[in-house]
């Protein structure tokens, strides 16, 4: 399997990861299972993103993902992540892959009161900047809202 984000898989790498993932086959994967199948494609991803994942994808509490929880939850994370890329590419007026002090303060001021705006930018600045250069990413963008 390619390397891919868990919130950018298309139907067929959902299916191919379900395969590989449900290791007994039960038609179930405990957290173990997941995590052993997403540190494949994505060796960094933390624990607590791991959790978060698992959680967010098993609806009904039982501590066990079922293959349609985890295509209904794929779907959704998928239709997000294009979201959050249209508002990206919405306010990337230059078209370079990151968000300028002043593309950013465009997307605050459509959001917040003209009084708010300076502290909000500063605030997201400082919380999404990851990088330190002064600009917002593709990755920094979606690693704040994700």
């Amino acid at each position: 399997m390619s390397r891919m984000s868990s919130s950018s898989m298309s139907p067929k790498q959902c299916e191919d990861f379900w395969k590989k993932a449900d290791r007994d086959g039960d038609g179930e994967l405990t957290m173990s299972e997941l995590k052993r199948a997403m540190r494949r494609i994505e060796p960094n991803m933390s624990d607590r993103d791991l959790t978060k994942l698992f959680l967010g994808i098993d609806k009904n509490g039982d501590n066990r993902i079922s293959k349609r929880e985890f295509m209904a939850g794929m779907a959704k994370k998928s239709k997000r992540s294009q979201d959050l890329l249209r508002l990206f590419k919405k306010y990337d007026r230059n078209g370079d892959g990151t968000l300028s002090r002043r593309e950013i303060r465009k997307l605050i001021a459509d959001c917040y009161e003209p009084e708010m705006v300076d502290e909000v930018v500063r605030k997201f600045l400082a919380q999404t900047d990851v990088s330190g250069d002064g600009e917002v990413s593709y990755d920094e963008f979606k690693a704040f809202f994700g």
